[in-house]
């Protein structure tokens, strides 16, 4: 089940916990822990959506570096074919 769609399911078993009959302190552990769950899980979103983030730029930018020596090596033989230098 992704990240994401725990978030809300928690937050409906917090929701339960008045009906459910749990004792007063146990229904105040579950609520602590159901909010931890919730905080860390947003936190773990949106560091990975801040690591995705910077893959795809690094991806883009190894893509371009790639094309860049491409077009610089395909000058070069121009370049070399007009002269006459055979590589």
């Amino acid at each position: 089940m992704p990240k994401s769609r725990i978030i809300p399911v928690i937050g409906f078993l917090i929701a339960l916990l008045p009906i459910l009959g749990f004792p007063h302190a146990w229904e105040i552990f579950f609520q602590i822990i159901g909010g931890l769950g919730i905080v860390g899980l947003s936190i773990l979103i949106s560091i990975d959506k801040r690591l995705m983030q910077k893959s795809k730029a690094e991806k883009r930018m190894v893509t371009l570096r790639k094309k860049v020596d491409v077009e610089a090596d395909v000058n070069t033989q121009v370049s070399n074919n007009e002269t006459g230098i055979s590589s």
